[in-house]
C-alpha cells in the first residue's frame, strides 16, 4: 500500500531531523542498502561461476574456445564476488568509500604486472 503525499513529506522531514541530529546512526542505518546490494552482487556472482563452470565441463572436450570463455566467465564472476564481499565487509565495519583507499583499474594492475614482467626478462638477457 502506497504512502499518500502527505506521508511520504512527513518521513522525509523525519530522515532529514535524524540525520541532522544524529548523523552517525544515520549513516550506519543507511549502509544497510549498500550490503544489500552487495549481498545481491554476491550471489550473481555465484551464479555466474557456476554457469561458467558448466560451460567448462560441457565443451572443454570438443571446444577450447567455448571452454576458454566458460574459464574467463568463472574468472570474471570471481572478481566480481571478491568486489561485493569488500563492499559488504566495509559496510558492515561503517567505513564511508571515502575512507576505504581507492583500487587501480584491473588495466592498471596488468599494466604494472606486465611492465615487471619485461624488466625482469631484460634483466635476464
Amino acid at each position: 500500500m502506497p504512502l499518500s503525499e502527505e506521508e511520504q513529506r512527513i518521513l522525509q522531514e523525519m530522515e532529514q531531523k535524524l540525520y541532522e541530529h544524529d548523523r552517525a546512526f544515520a549513516e550506519r542505518v543507511g549502509s544497510d542498502g549498500r550490503r544489500g546490494a552487495a549481498a545481491r552482487s554476491m550471489r550473481w556472482s555465484i551464479a555466474v561461476f557456476l554457469a561458467g563452470f558448466a560451460i567448462v565441463l560441457l565443451t572443454f572436450q570438443t571446444s577450447l574456445l567455448a571452454g576458454t570463455f566458460g574459464f574467463l566467465v568463472m574468472l570474471f564472476s570471481t572478481l566480481s564476488f571478491e568486489r561485493g564481499a569488500r563492499q559488504a565487509l566495509g559496510a558492515r565495519a561503517g567505513t564511508s568509500k571515502r575512507a576505504v583507499p581507492r583500487q587501480r583499474p584491473l588495466g592498471d594492475e596488468l599494466g604494472i604486472i606486465g611492465k615487471r614482467i619485461r624488466s625482469k626478462l631484460r634483466r635476464e638477457r
